[in-house]
């Protein structure tokens, strides 16, 4: 009797702490939640967080705040205004559970802005060893500095009772995939996953994009062969682009125009080199050559643009077919009225 009040008092000691392992409000943790694929590297798993300024290096500290790093770490470089697309499998550890998932992400430092396919915190029923893939878009902010190392943390999440995608803990942490292979033995898996986006220096800002052939038709007396000057600075204000474009003289009179063009960043504008083909016989050729330039000290680009007059395609009217119709629609015209005729008489 002594050993079950004994029992039955350890067990009422330990229930609160049963019922408070999980934040108030969440699911019943019926499922298991892991990264089956992370952001790189495969399975979300611990790591030597050796970057500079997370931890000291060579240290193998565990990662900060608690987040995990995947196999060795995760590193993409990025610049300023670009748009990063990733994928990632979270999946249900617990094979004969079905349970309700959701995807989290955040970032360090703030302001970074994040959307994903499906949408994030859009609530995924999986049954037990079954994964889905999510696509994840990260927009690096304009005001990110060359050099850095920034996170980006992914974290599958239980749905919890009121549907709200939060942080409802992990009722396993790590989980074990089945053992195949010694190798296979050794690997854990999280719930988290830790991106560090590495910032590049922009690229030049200006592209020239273009034909490498264009035709025009016999006749032409202005002729406009289109070229595209692009800002691919996504931050950048709008700026001046100046531009040069030259032909040889082939096709009309030789242009050579001097002009310029403001573009916002990310945006492109076109230009047009106009020839005068009205008296120039078909299968004449030119080149033009287009140089754009912007900035100080100035980025350009150039292009070439081949030129070829050709013999506009005429639709002839009265073929063989069109005439012997005409001819048998006039023939059955001419016996009605001739019939029509004749009874009249009559």
């Amino acid at each position: 009797m002594k050993y079950v009040l004994f029992v039955l008092a350890l067990f009422l000691l330990l229930v609160p702490g049963i019922v408070l392992a999980q934040p108030p409000g969440c699911s019943s943790w019926a499922g298991d939640p892991y990264l089956r694929y992370g952001w790189v590297c495969g399975d979300a798993g611990p790591c030597n967080c050796n970057i500079p300024g997370w931890n000291p290096p060579g240290t193998g500290a565990p990662c900060a705040a608690g987040h995990y790093y995947a196999n060795g770490f995760d590193t993409v470089d990025a610049y300023a205004g670009l748009q990063l697309t990733m994928d990632v499998a979270p999946a249900n550890h617990i094979l004969d559970q079905v349970d309700t998932f959701c995807i989290r992400i955040f970032g360090y430092p703030a302001g970074w802005t994040f959307s994903g396919n499906p949408a994030l915190g859009t609530p995924v029923e999986l049954p037990g060893g079954y994964m889905w893939w999510q696509t994840i878009y990260i927009n690096v902010p304009c005001n990110v500095v060359v050099g850095s190392y920034n996170r980006v943390i992914v974290q599958q999440n239980y749905l919890a009772l009121d549907l709200a995608c939060k942080d409802c803990g992990d009722n396993q942490i790590p989980n074990r995939r089945p053992c195949t292979s010694v190798d296979r033995c050794t690997n854990v898996m999280y719930r988290e996953d830790t991106l560090f986006v590495h910032i590049i220096a922009t690229p030049p800002a200006l592209a020239i994009l273009q034909d490498t052939l264009s035709f025009v038709g016999r006749g032409q007396t202005q002729a406009y062969i289109e070229f595209e000057i692009c800002n691919q600075d996504e931050c950048a204000p709008l700026t001046r682009h100046d531009y040069n474009i030259k032909s040889r003289g082939h096709i009309g009179p030789a242009i050579n125009t001097t002009s310029f063009v403001n573009i916002l960043g990310g945006e492109c504008r076109e230009v047009y080199g106009i020839l005068d083909a009205g008296t120039v016989p078909a299968c004449t050729y030119d080149t033009l050559t287009i140089i754009a330039w912007a900035g100080s000290p100035a980025v350009y680009d150039t292009c070439v643009q081949r030129v070829h007059v050709v013999v506009s395609c005429c639709v002839p009217l009265f073929t063989a077919p069109v005439v012997a119709i005409l001819v048998l629609a006039l023939i059955l015209a001419a016996t009605v009225f001739m019939r029509r005729r004749a009874v009249s008489r009559a």
